[in-house]
């Protein structure tokens, strides 16, 4: 057990300096970088691209994870429905641990067969694989409804698109027509060791081109979760975040989040947030889950994936999803077993 007090800074995420939440991405950043001198393996670059259809409760991220150092991505696509407890029971799924590194990621097909294209930094892409054997396949166009939001000290961002397109899953299709928001990140290194950290919620939503959020946030021990007590506690809950409102962008001061988790598998089922933001406002969002997938996109953690349905301020109702990252320790400790 841990001292009440102690606190933990999460990697990467430094403290806003001087009020500085933003940096300013530009088109270069969504080519690979070349590789500093002396780094370590773990050199990272990611991209996450991805669509829901609401009215099908139907969700999807595609996710690439590239380690320049050693010329190999991990990556690949999940669509899902329902409650599903491992990626495997995804209603499609192929994720790979090693493939060839692309020469050029923003112009390329995968050895999975999804091939992404950039048709105009910052604003537009083109996703599409095709999988004959199990009548499955995308094509689905992103574009840009805000800049991209970049973390103050570079390197991160989130930037919410509209999405369009078709689905084909399993034979049945589906037109794509709504939003979701792609992830990039470079010039750091993270590392896969087993981490003593609380869970932390990657969250996002979007109401329409006038309105998104997103916030990377712990849970508030005020509200005494699983773990309190047994865990370092984190610095601050929130690492970072943003709210995008009729066409200006603000930073995330502080959020208030508690979770609800299912007790048998600890997937979310519901999430309370006040948000503060650079704007003076506070938002309170209150999201329900309507499918989740349990998946494995990194070692020694778990990650619960679901779309949730958040209501903004009993106003609005964005769509969205929320990553919620478990690691090992955590895990442990929330079952009762530590």
């Amino acid at each position: 057990m841990v001292e009440r007090n102690k606190q933990m800074k999460f990697q990467n995420y430094p403290d806003v300096v001087d009020g500085q939440f933003f940096s300013e991405m530009q088109a270069e950043d969504e080519f690979i970088k070349p590789v500093p001198a002396g780094v370590s393996y773990e050199w990272t670059e990611t991209s996450m691209f991805g669509f829901n259809i609401p009215e099908h409760g139907i969700d999807c991220i595609l996710y690439f994870w590239h380690h320049p150092a050693m010329n190999i991505t991990s990556g690949g696509v999940m669509i899902w429905k329902g409650r599903n407890i491992n990626q495997v029971e995804c209603e499609y799924s192929d994720y790979r641990i090693a493939m060839p590194m692309p020469q050029d990621h923003t112009d390329c097909t995968y050895a999975n067969g999804i091939s992404v294209k950039m048709i105009e930094p910052l604003k537009q892409f083109h996703i599409q694989f095709e999988n004959t054997e199990r009548d499955t396949s995308l094509d689905l166009h992103l574009s840009a409804i805000m800049p991209p939001a970049c973390r103050h000290n570079g390197g991160h961002i989130t930037q919410a698109m509209k999405t369009s397109g078709t689905l084909v899953l399993n034979g049945e299709k589906y037109t794509i027509d709504g939003f979701h928001s792609r992830d990039r990140s470079w010039g750091e290194a993270r590392s896969e060791a087993l981490l003593p950290y609380p869970p932390i919620s990657w969250s996002v939503g979007i109401v329409d081109e006038s309105f998104a959020f997103h916030h990377l946030s712990f849970e508030n021990p005020a509200y005494h979760p699983e773990w309190d007590g047994k865990l370092e506690t984190p610095e601050q809950t929130c690492q970072w975040g943003y709210v995008w409102e009729d066409g200006k962008l603000h930073g995330v001061t502080a959020c208030d989040q508690k979770t609800e988790v299912d007790p048998a598998t600890l997937a979310p089922r519901k999430v309370v947030s006040t948000l503060t933001a650079t704007n003076g406002k506070s938002y309170v969002i209150t999201g329900e889950t309507d499918t989740v997938a349990q998946i494995q996109c990194w070692p020694n953690m778990s990650g619960h994936f679901a779309l949730m349905r958040w209501d903004v301020d009993g106003r609005r109702v964005a769509w969205g999803d929320l990553q919620r990252v478990i690691w090992r320790d955590a895990w442990r400790v929330m079952i009762g077993k530590d």
